[in-house]
Formats: structure tokens, C-alpha cells, sequence
């Protein structure tokens, strides 16, 4: 479990050797993802299950049913092993996906 508070990352996808990254932050708590997007956002929401909260050093909120995520130096650790890493938005990646 991490401590509250915690220095994280998180990464929304990998794939061919790219990675996509939504940033750096603190994880700080368990929450209902209300603005959380995706199949299990979805059923989280809807029985009122908390997950993981990860507000982002750019002050963006993202949720573990979102993307993955652990700690700040097991994520470098992880980004080091990939060709290219693409910053992306969670604001941008949920308009996509109500898009769909």
C-alpha cells in the first residue's frame, strides 16, 4: 500500500516501445472517481467503490482504474526502458473516450 501523501506516477499506456505519461504527483487517498472515464470507472461509480487518487504536479486528478501507477522512482525506472515517452493530458485522454 502507498503512504499518503507519497511521491507517484503514472502512465497511461505503453505500446512499440512509446510510452504515454500523464505526469508526476502525490497519491492522496482513496476516492470515488467521479471524473474518472472507462469501463471501471464506470462500475466503480456506480457502487460507490473509492480508488486510488493521484492529484499530478500539474494539478490535474488522475485515478488508478485509469492508468498505472506506483511510485515516483519505480515509474523513472519503468520510463528508462522505453524509446520515446509522450506526455499526455487526462483531460484530453477522457474527451477522446466519452467521444467514443
Amino acid at each position: 500500500m502507498t503512504d499518503k501523501n507519497a511521491r507517484v506516477g503514472a502512465i497511461l499506456s505503453a505500446e512499440d516501445r512509446i510510452v504515454q505519461f500523464l505526469g508526476y504527483g502525490k497519491y492522496v487517498g482513496d476516492e470515488i472517481p467521479e471524473e474518472a472515464v472507462g469501463f471501471m470507472a464506470e462500475a466503480l461509480k456506480t457502487n460507490k467503490i473509492t480508488n486510488p487518487k493521484i492529484v499530478l504536479d500539474s494539478g490535474k486528478v488522475v485515478y488508478g482504474c485509469e492508468c498505472w501507477w506506483g511510485s515516483e522512482e519505480k515509474v523513472k525506472e519503468e520510463l528508462a526502458k522505453y524509446a520515446k515517452v509522450v506526455d499526455v493530458d487526462i483531460d484530453q485522454v477522457r474527451k477522446e473516450i466519452r467521444k467514443q
